[in-house]
């Protein structure tokens, strides 16, 4: 007779433990392992962080005009042209006649302006041929007002040499536009 050793050959019982303990044995060291890996990665990972502010402005945007130098308008509209030059100032012209008008212009604003001009006679003119109107000596930029931001241009309206007598007794309304636009 052969004797069996119990710790040669093991047991139906015993397979079948090993079998079940296996995958839970597998299934925790899985755990553990990604866990693991985990807690590492969180614990090794340090964070900061740092803030900033800073109040923000719009800048201020304001040009007006003057027909004396001293009195400043603003005059935002065509109509409502709070700038007006005296009628008698271009009254009367003749053929071949010239004119010149001193015109002011200051910037109000806390930036730099960079200006245009326009000059137009506007609906209702009932001269035959309009004379010449154009203005000249405009700044193409003014600084803001802190630094003394005026300027003194010229508009100067010419009639034909040729200008025909049918001209006689009309009128028209010269309208001057400086057009600004603000600049860093």
């Amino acid at each position: 007779m052969t004797n069996m050793n119990s710790s040669a050959a093991p047991s139906s019982q015993t397979r079948t433990t090993r079998r079940k303990r296996r995958p839970v044995l597998a299934f925790g060291l899985a755990v553990l392992a990604v866990g693991g890996i985990g807690a590492a990665a969180t614990s090794a990972a340090w964070t900061d962080n740092t803030f900033f502010s800073a109040p923000a402005a719009a800048a201020t945007f304001d040009i007006q005009g003057s027909i004396d130098g001293t009195t400043w308008l603003d005059s935002g509209t065509k109509d409502s042209v709070q700038l007006t030059i005296p009628a008698e100032t271009l009254a009367n012209l003749l053929p071949g006649q010239s004119r010149t008008v001193k015109l002011w212009v200051r910037n109000q604003s806390s930036v730099s302006a960079a200006l245009t001009s326009e000059v137009a006679f506007a609906t209702g003119s009932t001269f035959v041929v309009n004379p010449g109107a154009a203005v000249s000596g405009l700044a193409a930029t003014l600084t803001p007002s802190g630094s003394g931001a005026t300027d003194q241009f010229d508009l100067t309206v010419t009639a034909p040499a040729d200008w025909a007598p049918a001209n006689q007794g009309k009128t028209g309304t010269i309208v001057v536009t400086v057009a600004a636009t603000a600049t860093a």
